[in-house]
């Protein structure tokens, strides 16, 4: 309670309202829990407006465990909510979507043949998405790209040197699938052979920080067992804010007792992409050619908070001569992508990301580097609001264009 979290928390920083920050969270939820305060849509709010970016438990000298505090009270407060039947049913369809792959990937099908066939020109046009409510939502919709079946196993393109595995994940399967494609073949180039188990599913987070622990809970025991037969030197996934979840699954409530211990040894192999390369020793003759490029660097929040990596992404992208690397201001605050946040709370969402937009601006450079999914499509659609036609790809997709075989 002695507050030095409150500079650091971004919605506090918006509002200076200390409703608005954890220290006011906290003794939200305290009072609620006792009974001292009601449930209505000022509590409500205030609780919704956490970005869960855990900036907090970063700097906070006691070690106060504020995600876990933030999920447990939204799970408490969900089933009481009185939420219009629409938002309660588009809410529970959503998630529901998300996670189960074969509902996602055909949802992610119409979605391609709703910008292919025209249809998004003429519903755009016809401001039947305004009236509906769905224009702000349907404007963050990138292209949507097409898609690949995953093979079982990838072999090494070099001579071995071991087996990982490749975390896939729900939405970054198909909007962050030339991420993915780009680890493979890097790891690939190392000498790594790569396993994407096919039963894996969502890592849960959306669910976990939306009131729905059970169904997180569910997801991760399926994760757990897709993954368990598989020996590999580690677990990667490219998005920063699903690698977090996937390492704190021992944490989840009503995970069975001899799950637990599983979770641990699973959480123990995990990591982000970027910290994995930049760790891996590179053979003699595999390096990156020279690229002349103004590249800003976004770190998500997750890497920096919970993964505590950073640097890991210039560090990597280090290995590029020619590039001029910059990070980009205040990489210590969330963007405001934070997973469905930007869907929930678009107004602040959009607060939060002007910052970094306008220092793009200002910078000029020719790529943005992020390595969450969640933080891609918000910075890109603000770059697309701007008129700024910036490329907006994930570190190991530059280091894949780059990176070769053979004598300098």
């Amino acid at each position: 309670m002695c507050g030095m979290c409150s500079p650091h928390c971004p919605t506090y920083a918006l509002s200076l309202d200390e409703n608005e920050s954890p220290r006011g969270r906290i003794a939200l939820i305290r009072a609620y829990t006792k009974g001292e305060l009601a449930l209505d849509e000022r509590l409500a709010g205030h609780l919704d407006h956490c970005l869960e970016c855990r900036a907090c438990e970063h700097f906070c000298p006691s070690g106060v465990a504020f995600g876990a505090i933030m999920d447990e009270a939204r799970a408490l407060l969900e089933p009481q909510r009185r939420r219009p039947w629409h938002t309660r049913f588009l809410r529970e369809r959503a998630l529901a979507t998300i996670g189960e792959k074969r509902r996602l990937r055909g949802m992610f099908r119409w979605l391609r043949r709703y910008q292919r066939w025209g249809i998004q020109s003429v519903l755009r046009g016809s401001g039947l998405l305004r009236l509906l409510g769905l224009a702000k939502m349907e404007k963050l919709l990138p292209p949507i790209p097409a898609t690949h079946p995953w093979r079982d196993y990838y072999p090494p393109r070099t001579p071995a040197r071991g087996n990982v595995a490749l975390f896939t994940g729900c939405i970054n399967e198909t909007l962050g699938q030339t991420a993915l494609d780009s680890a493979i073949r890097v790891l690939n180039v190392l000498g790594y052979g790569v396993f994407v188990p096919a039963t894996q599913r969502c890592c849960g987070a959306l669910h976990r920080h939306s009131g729905d622990p059970e169904h997180a809970t569910r997801l991760a025991r399926q994760n757990l067992t897709a993954f368990a037969s598989l020996e590999v030197e580690a677990i990667l996934h490219t998005a920063t804010g699903c690698t977090t979840t996937l390492t704190e699954y021992a944490d989840l409530p009503g995970l069975p007792d001899e799950l637990r211990d599983t979770a641990r040894r699973f959480a123990t192999k995990v990591a982000d992409i970027n910290q994995f390369l930049l760790e891996a020793e590179w053979p003699s003759d595999v390096h990156c050619t020279q690229l002349a490029r103004r590249v800003a660097v976004h770190t998500p929040c997750s890497q920096v908070h919970v993964l505590r990596q950073g640097d890991a992404p210039i560090r990597l992208l280090q290995r590029i001569p020619g590039l001029d690397l910059v990070a980009l201001s205040d990489n210590e605050r969330c963007c405001g992508g934070a997973g469905g946040y930007l869907l929930t709370q678009p107004e602040w969402a959009a607060r939060l990301r002007q910052p970094k937009i306008d220092h793009l601006v200002e910078l000029g450079a020719d790529i943005l580097v992020t390595s969450n999914i969640g933080c891609a499509l918000h910075l890109r659609a603000g770059l697309r609001e701007r008129g700024m036609d910036i490329e907006v790809i994930h570190p190991v997709e530059l280091i894949s264009q780059q990176i070769t075989v053979g004598q300098r």
